[in-house]
């Protein structure tokens, strides 16, 4: 985890880094946005458990930066045989990483993810919103109610030239619950409704991708989600205008959920 000083009376962010990348790379990445959000929030960049190859635009900028990493093992097999798992490790990670900052008396609002992070940051918003019907109905056993209280923290999403469907659903929530009664959840059934801002790079080549995870999985809409749609390749925005745009709708859309 690539943890710089925070301050705990700021809520904190989660980034999540794109495959074949890592915390340390995240974070150089994120440099024009969060200078422009320091005032406001922490940033954590997370740093994926997985081994892998330099992955899309890692090399040369980051020649000697490695290791680097990805969020899903590689024996993940073609398209239509992915898993929408997130694997104990990831989920270990994050809960740490969320408990870590409430022990200092911080709290975690949201996530942000970049490429394959996407995937990472899809599968938070929708744990939590499944995480929240459960709890509402009484359906939560004890231990479940420890265990899954980290997902609470994940309020709204940042997207960034975003991953191919599916989300990846914490695994742990199949340890309390079968498939059919998660499944049978409306908060399951229906798409995405966490306010989550999607960056989309015209010139990315996976730009795809991004739009099919868009479609599949999360609802447009006022206080739901919204598309920006960026001239840039796969890559964080480079304009002023376009990260404070983003900084803008980070900041909105707090200060509406902030206390919900």
């Amino acid at each position: 985890m690539a943890s710089p000083e925070t301050n705990p009376s700021l809520p904190t962010l989660l980034a999540f880094h794109g495959s074949g990348s890592n915390a340390t790379c995240h974070t150089v990445q994120l440099a024009r946005l969060n200078r422009l959000l320091r005032p406001h929030f922490n940033i954590i960049a997370l740093e994926a458990p997985f081994a892998s190859a330099a992955g899309p635009g890692i090399l040369p900028f980051f020649e000697g930066c490695g290791p680097f990493k990805r969020w899903v093992p590689m024996m993940e097999g073609p398209q239509d045989k992915r898993t929408g798992v997130m694997s104990t490790d990831v989920e270990e990670l994050v809960k740490e990483a969320v408990q870590e900052v409430e022990g200092e008396g911080g709290k975690v609002v949201g996530c942000i993810g970049f490429s394959q992070g996407t995937r990472v940051v899809a599968g938070l918003l929708k744990a939590r919103e499944v995480y929240l019907q459960l709890k509402a109905q009484g359906k939560l056993p004890p231990p479940a109610r420890q265990s899954l209280a980290y997902l609470g923290a994940f309020k709204f999403g940042i997207s960034v030239c975003g991953s191919y469907p599916p989300p990846l659903l914490p695994e742990s929530l199949r340890c309390y619950f079968s498939p059919r009664e998660i499944e049978e959840l409306e908060a399951y059934e229906e798409k995405i409704r966490s306010p989550t801002i999607h960056v989309l790079g015209k010139l990315d080549e996976w730009e795809w991708a991004g739009k099919l995870l868009i479609e599949t999985c999360y609802e447009i809409g006022e206080e739901k989600s919204v598309v920006k749609e960026c001239e840039m390749g796969h890559q964080y925005p480079i304009a002023a205008e376009e990260n404070e745009g983003m900084r803008d709708w980070i900041l909105e859309t707090h200060a509406k959920l902030d206390g919900a």
